[in-house]
C-alpha cells in the first residue's frame, strides 16, 4: 500500500511549540481538566495536551488554528467485566468440552480452522491495546509502548490485564502444539500498548497509537476497546488511517450502544455471538454494526505460554482480523475496501440487521466465492455491490453450533486441555493482573527500588554497592523464597484486615540481602506508597497485598535470566549486547516462562517459594546456549541437600 501520512503527531510533555507559549502566561496554578488539543501547524496537524481551567480552554477555542479543544476523556477495554473467582476452582466439563475438540470452537464456527497457510505475503496489523506479553507463540514484528514512564517494564509481563495478549493470539498465535492456534499465525504484528494495568487509556495516547501504525504502513488496525464519548479528535485520526488505506476494525462493545470508534462510518463495528450463534447479551445494536465474530468462552493465549478464557465484542474483533488477514494475503496489491466488501457479502447471513450486521464471517466460504467476487467487483464500482447483485454468492449455509462450551471465563491456566477443560488449578485473570502489577512494580520510579546494581535483592542481579562503597554479593535464590515469604505475611482473604507478619530472616541469607527487602512491604504501604495507590481499582484486599507481593518475587526471578547471564565463551551479555532482548539467545526466555510456571503453582497453593523452583526452570528446558555461573553456589548457599541431589543438573547452566 502507498500511504501518505496527512498528519503529524507530536507529544508534548514539558516543553511546549513556539505557537502555544502565549498561552502559558496566565495559567493558574491549580488546574481542573487535561485538554486534548489539535492544531493546524506547517501544513500538518499536531495534538498537544494540557491541564487547563476552563477559562484558559475558552481562550485557546477563539484562535482559529486550533481545530479540535476537547476534554482528553478515556477509552476502555471491550471485554466482560469477570467475576471473583476462588483460586483451585474445580468444575464439572460434559462431552463437547474442548478437550476432546482438536480444534477451538470459535475457529470451527467460522471455518477458520482447516484453511491451508502457505503465502509467503504477509500482511501487517497493527494491535493497539494493552500490549503482548512476551512468548514462545505468538511473534511481535514491532512494539511500542506509549504509557509514560513503562520503558523499563519487561515485555514477559508488560500486559498488565491479559487483553491485548489474548486478543494477539486470536489472530496470530502459532501452530506449534503450545496453548492455542490462532487464526492466521502469518501475521506481521505490530504492538502498540496503551491501555495500562486499569485497561483504559485517554483519547490522546489512542491517537499517537493510531498515527504510529500509519507510519508503519499497516494494513490493518484492531481497536478492541471504546468510548460513549464521540471525539472529534479521535475522528480525525480515524479519517486519516482510512484515507491511507488502513482497514480499521473495532469492537462494538458490551452495554447496548455502539461505541466510538466503531461507530464510524470508516470503521468495521463487530458485535459478539456464543457458542449458539446467538447474539451475546450486551453485545452492542444499532444501524453501525457490520459484522458478528465468536466473542464468548473464547481460548486465547495467556501470560508465561498458559492460555485464558475471555469474552466480550473484544475477541469478536480479533476473528474479523484474522479471516481479513487471510483473505488480504491472497493479493496484497488489493484494496481496503474490496476486502471490507467481501467480508460483509461472504458473511453467514441470518438474524435482525441491526442485531446482526451482514452477518457472521466465514472464512471458508470467504475463499470458496474470492474469484468470483473478485471479478464482480472489478467490473463495478465498490459501490454498488450490493445485496441484489450478489445474491449468486449470498452465503446462507448451515452454522456449526455447540451446545455446551463451558469454560469459566476469566480464568488462566497452564493447559487447555488439563485444567480450562477438566479439574484442577486455575488462576483467575484478574489475580494475575495483580501478579503482574507486582512484577512491573521494582522498575518503577515511584517504588524506589530501580536499578540491579544498587537493589539486586529485587531484580535478579548478583552484587551491589553498599552506601560505604563496599561491594556486597547477593543470593538472587534466598531473595526470591524471601519475597514469596513476605508475600504470605499477609493473609489471604479479600477483606483489608491492616495486618503483616515479616518473615525472619533465613539463617542462609545475609544480613545485607535481608535488610533490602525486609521493611518495604508493611500492612499500609509498600515501599512508603499507601495500598490504596498501589493496588488502584484492583481493591486493597489482603489477598491483593499478597498477590503483589508474589509478584515482585516474579520479578527477581524471572530478570535473572535477563541481567545474570553470560555467553558460553565467559562474555557477559549486558544491555547493549541484548540482556534485556528475549529474542536475543531465546532459550533465556524459555528458562525464565518456566521460572514464572513454578511460581504460579506456588501461587495456586499460597506456598513459599523453594530451590527447587529454580531446577524446574531448567530441567528439560535448557539447551546451554546461555550460562548462569553462579547458579550452582546460590542453589548449595540455599539448600546444600538439595543441590547434591540435582549437581548435574545446576551444574550444567554453571560451568563453562
Amino acid at each position: 500500500m502507498n500511504k501518505k501520512k496527512v498528519i503529524a503527531i507530536l507529544a508534548i510533555c514539558s516543553i511546549i511549540a513556539a505557537p502555544f507559549n502565549t498561552y502559558d502566561k496566565g495559567i493558574s496554578e491549580q488546574t481542573d481538566k487535561q485538554y486534548l488539543v489539535l492544531r493546524y501547524e506547517n501544513s500538518n496537524y499536531k495534538i498537544h495536551t494540557f491541564d487547563l481551567s476552563y477559562s484558559e480552554m475558552s481562550k485557546m477555542k477563539k484562535d482559529k488554528n486550533n481545530l479540535v479543544i476537547e476534554e482528553d476523556s478515556y477509552v476502555y477495554g471491550s471485554q466482560q467485566e469477570l467475576s471473583n473467582i476462588e483460586l483451585n476452582h474445580e468444575k464439572n466439563t460434559n462431552d463437547l468440552a474442548l478437550k476432546d475438540i482438536e480444534t477451538e470452537w470459535n475457529l470451527q464456527m467460522i471455518n477458520a480452522d482447516s484453511v491451508v497457510r502457505n503465502s509467503e505475503s504477509k500482511v501487517k496489523v497493527a494491535l493497539i491495546d494493552s500490549g503482548v506479553d512476551y512468548t514462545n507463540d505468538i511473534d511481535v514484528y514491532k512494539r511500542k509502548n506509549f504509557i509514560p514512564g513503562e520503558d523499563n517494564v519487561s515485555v514477559l509481563y508488560e500486559d498488565s490485564s491479559g487483553h491485548g495478549t489474548s486478543i494477539s493470539g486470536i489472530m496470530a498465535a502459532k501452530d506449534n502444539g503450545e496453548g492455542i492456534t490462532g487464526i492466521n499465525p502469518n501475521i506481521e504484528l505490530y504492538s502498540a500498548r496503551v491501555l495500562d494495568h486499569e485497561n483504559k487509556a485517554p483519547i490522546s495516547r489512542v491517537i499517537d497509537a493510531i498515527y504510529w501504525a500509519i507510519d508503519e504502513d499497516v494494513n490493518i488496525i484492531n481497536i478492541s476497546f471504546g468510548t460513549t464519548t464521540n471525539s472529534e479528535a479521535l475522528r480525525h485520526a480515524i479519517q486519516d488511517a482510512y484515507n491511507a488505506g488502513i482497514l480499521i476494525v473495532a469492537a462494538a462493545g458490551n452495554s447496548g450502544t455502539i461505541e466510538y470508534p466503531a461507530a464510524y462510518d470508516e470503521v468495521v463495528a463487530v458485535g459478539a455471538v456464543n457458542s449458539k450463534g446467538e447474539r451475546s447479551d450486551g453485545s452492542a445494536t444499532g444501524a453501525e454494526l457490520e459484522l458478528m465474530a465468536p466473542g464468548e468462552q473464547i481460548l486465547s493465549t495467556g501470560a508465561f505460554g498458559g492460555v485464558s478464557v475471555s469474552e466480550g465484542t473484544s475477541m469478536a474483533a480479533p476473528h474479523v482480523v484474522g479471516v481479513a488477514s487471510i483473505l488480504w494475503e491472497k493479493d496484497l496489491s488489493s484494496s481496503r475496501d474490496f476486502i471490507r466488501k467481501l467480508l460483509d457479502v461472504s458473511a453467514n447471513k441470518y438474524g435482525d440487521r441491526n442485531e446482526y450486521g451482514c452477518g457472521l464471517i466465514d472464512l471458508g466460504y470467504a475463499l470458496e466465492v474470492y474469484d468470483n467476487f473478485k471479478i464482480s467487483y472489478n467490473s463495478v464500482q465498490a459501490s454498488s455491490i450490493n445485496d441484489n447483485n450478489n445474491n449468486n454468492i449470498e452465503n446462507n449455509s448451515e452454522i456449526t453450533l455447540f451446545e455446551d462450551i463451558d469454560y469459566v471465563t476469566g480464568s488462566w491456566a497452564t493447559s487447555k486441555h488439563e485444567e480450562l477443560a477438566g479439574t484442577g488449578n486455575i488462576l483467575t485473570a484478574a489475580a494475575l493482573a495483580v501478579v503482574k502489577l507486582g512484577a512491573a512494580a521494582p522498575d518503577k520510579s515511584i517504588y524506589n527500588i530501580q536499578g540491579m546494581g544498587v537493589y539486586p535483592q529485587w531484580h535478579g542481579f548478583t552484587s551491589w554497592t553498599d552506601a560505604s562503597g563496599t561491594k556486597q554479593y547477593c543470593n538472587y535464590m534466598a531473595s526470591y523464597i524471601l519475597l514469596t515469604r513476605v508475600a504470605l505475611g499477609f493473609p489471604k482473604d479479600y477483606t483489608n484486615s491492616n495486618t503483616f507478619t515479616a518473615p525472619a530472616k533465613p539463617s542462609y541469607m545475609s544480613q545485607a540481602d535481608y535488610n533490602n527487602i525486609n521493611g518495604k512491604a508493611t500492612a499500609t504501604t509498600f515501599c512508603g506508597v499507601l495500598w490504596k495507590d498501589v493496588l488502584g481499582s484492583n481493591g486493597v484486599t489482603d489477598r491483593n497485598k499478597r498477590l503483589f507481593m508474589y509478584g515482585t518475587a516474579l520479578h527477581t526471578a524471572t530478570d535473572l535470566f535477563s541481567h545474570s547471564t553470560y555467553l558460553p565463551d565467559t562474555t557477559y551479555i549486558n544491555h547493549d549486547s541484548g540482556a534485556d532482548t528475549w529474542t536475543y539467545i531465546a532459550n533465556r526466555s524459555k528458562c525464565a516462562t518456566e521460572m514464572a510456571r513454578a511460581l504460579i503453582t506456588r501461587i495456586s497453593g499460597y506456598t513459599a517459594g523453594d530451590v527447587s523452583d529454580f531446577a524446574q526452570a531448567i530441567r528439560g528446558t535448557y539447551d546451554g546456549t546461555f550460562k548462569i555461573p553462579t547458579y550452582a553456589t546460590k542453589a548449595n548457599a540455599v539448600n546444600s541437600t538439595y543441590y547434591n541431589s540435582n549437581k548435574i543438573l545446576f551444574d550444567s547452566i554453571s560451568t563453562y
